[in-house]
């Protein structure tokens, strides 16, 4: 096996002798040629970044050959002679061409802004463009909230190109994304949809402020927490903020159900910047209630009297006038795709497992019982709160108890547990099963007290192996990438702690896999998702369902395994959608 640096790419002298100070990049030998991964050092010259990329794909370089390098910033092409101005996560153009001119140029004119030959739109999708172009004539933009699979990115950059101003150079759209992670499937999907410089482009970030300036850039790719922080800069420290000082031709807000609050500080940046086209993008427009809708329809521009604001009626109508919303089930024939396949797997727990949250599920129902008795339940829901979370935890693994000593302490303890928890979250779910369990134990519990556990098979928690779900999903990896080796498989769950476990279990069964959470780092996120997607023996990825909810391309997957359920009340408990 090569070894391999941080981020999944081959070592060499310089990585072995400790020096772990790498600039990570993206070359190509044509402008639309296929992309190769490498590194190369701080104190590296270009000479040793040519000599790694022969070594390395000696069929697209060879080393008797003079190279040139180009750096690509967003769609345009600049020769540099000294590696110290490359950036970690550039895209570098390595060829034999000497004069910059042969490289394919940026087309300033509109009119030849266009998708690339190869790209064909589906029916629906040119159809939601033509509603887009009169939407924008109309009401100045929209919400387009197609069910997740329909292509709303390429939609949109599709409305891009045909509605870019022919006479106006400096007319920019700001995108707005979840994570940077997004922000670089952006500019993927700029690079392979649209014909070299129909959209020059970039990601807004503090090192690329300057490129505001050149009015060759169409789009303008940033996160959701920057709008925030520059908002914050300007009108808390009085600092300078350049998204708040250009007038946007057109600003498209990706993940938009982010802006479901007004009562935050993103809302109000969000409604502050100036735009004369606005677009929301989402697969989920309404999530729980419909006072979602309030911050959208106020970036939009929408008036909603607050008369009307509870009038369903009169909400149903304005997004019927504003929204484009289509389902794969509605377009299933024009699609020519197979229906999406919902299997509902139930185990049974070991007599081991059973012991313990049947003894939690009484100790919860103890508290709900105290809580309907005192006046100040403030505590008291917490701790049922948290007793919650652990009963959702124990349908996990259990070695997540790590020891005779730790059970012993979560049993005698008066929640039953130590965990922290976003209250608000647990709320609604909470209530749900509350009431299903004080319904049961009404009728078949004894109010009285709580039955002892059987310390027997609590004794044997510790020792087994794996939990009841661990071994199926196990069994079920296996037997997939074995029947089908070409097979890609998510696997998601809300608990970081039990991804982990599988992490370790996946690497003792030699199953390749990568793991994408919420504490990896921006370029990290990047390379698990490269990997995953590209790498036919990586053939697993463990998802954060927080990290990884939103915004992801895992289109190259054909199975997702949910191992635990996300509450959300807006969706019904038979939904099929995911």
């Amino acid at each position: 096996m090569v070894p391999t640096i941080k981020g999944g790419l081959p070592d060499c002298n310089c990585c072995q002798s400790g020096d772990d100070k790498v600039v990570r990049l993206i070359a190509r030998s044509a402008v639309q040629g296929t992309k190769y991964w490498l590194h190369i050092h701080q104190q590296e010259d270009l000479n040793g970044l040519l000599s790694r990329l022969c070594s390395l794909y000696p069929n697209e370089w060879q080393s008797n050959v003079t190279y040139n390098v180009y750096v690509d910033v967003g769609g345009i092409y600049y020769p540099i002679e000294n590696a110290f101005w490359l950036r970690d996560r550039d895209h570098i153009l390595v060829t034999t061409m000497t004069d910059i001119s042969d490289i394919p140029d940026i087309d300033m004119n509109a009119v030849h802004a266009s998708l690339r030959d190869d790209i064909v739109l589906q029916e629906h999708q040119e159809e939601g463009i033509r509603q887009m172009i009169h939407m924008e004539q109309t009401s100045r933009g929209g919400v387009l909230a197609d069910e997740m699979g329909l292509g709303k990115t390429l939609q949109i950059l599709a409305t891009l190109l045909r509605q870019q101003p022919k006479l106006d150079i400096q007319a920019r759209t700001l995108i707005i994304v979840p994570s940077h992670g997004i922000a670089h499937q952006w500019t993927e999907e700029i690079r392979t949809k649209s014909k070299y410089g129909s959209l020059p482009y970039f990601i807004y970030q503090e090192e690329t402020i300057f490129l505001l300036e050149q009015p060759c850039f169409k789009v303008v790719i940033t996160t959701y927490d920057r709008v925030r922080s520059e908002y914050q800069r300007r009108y808390q420290q009085n600092l300078s903020a350049p998204l708040f000082n250009t007038n946007w031709y057109r600003i498209v807000l990706d993940e938009c159900n982010k802006l479901r609050n007004v009562r935050t500080k993103l809302y109000d940046a969000i409604v502050e910047l100036r735009a004369t086209y606005r677009w929301c993008l989402t697969g989920t427009p309404l999530q729980n209630d419909v006072s979602e809708l309030y911050p959208i329809f106020r970036f939009l521009d929408i008036d909603l009297p607050i008369a009307k604001r509870s009038d369903i009626n009169y909400i149903s109508d304005l997004l019927g006038k504003h929204m484009i919303r289509r389902k794969k089930e509605d377009l299933q024939n024009a699609l020519a795709m197979e229906p999406r396949k919902e299997i509902r797997i139930e185990l049974e727990f070991t007599p081991p497992e059973r012991a313990l949250y049947d003894y939690l599920e009484q100790i919860l129902y103890k508290q709900l019982q105290t809580i309907s008795r005192r006046k100040n339940t403030k505590e008291e829901g917490l701790r049922a709160s948290l007793l919650y979370l652990r009963l959702k935890q124990d349908l996990i693994p259990t070695s997540l108890t790590k020891s005779d000593e730790e059970v012993a302490k979560m049993l005698n303890s008066d929640t039953g547990c130590n965990w922290t928890a976003d209250r608000r979250k647990l709320d609604s779910e909470l209530k749900h099963v509350c009431d299903t369990i004080r319904d049961f134990y009404d009728q078949c519990g004894d109010d009285d007290q709580i039955t002892q556990p059987d310390m027997d098979e609590l004794e044997k928690l510790p020792f087994m192996i794996r939990s009841t779900k661990v071994s199926w999903l196990i069994s079920f990896l296996q037997e997939s990438l074995e029947k089908s080796p070409e097979d890609k498989i998510v696997v998601v769950s809300q608990f970081v702690d039990f991804l982990s476990i599988i992490s370790d279990i996946l690497k003792s069964v030699n199953i390749t896999h990568e793991s994408y959470v919420g504490d990896m780092p921006n370029s990290e996120r990047r390379f698990c998702l490269e990997r995953f997607n590209f790498q036919p023996r990586c053939q697993v990825l463990l998802l954060s369902l927080k990290a990884g909810g939103v915004g992801l391309n895992l289109q190259c997957a054909n199975h997702m395994v949910l191992l635990d359920r996300w509450w959300n009340p807006g969706k019904k408990s038979n939904s099929k959608e995911t």
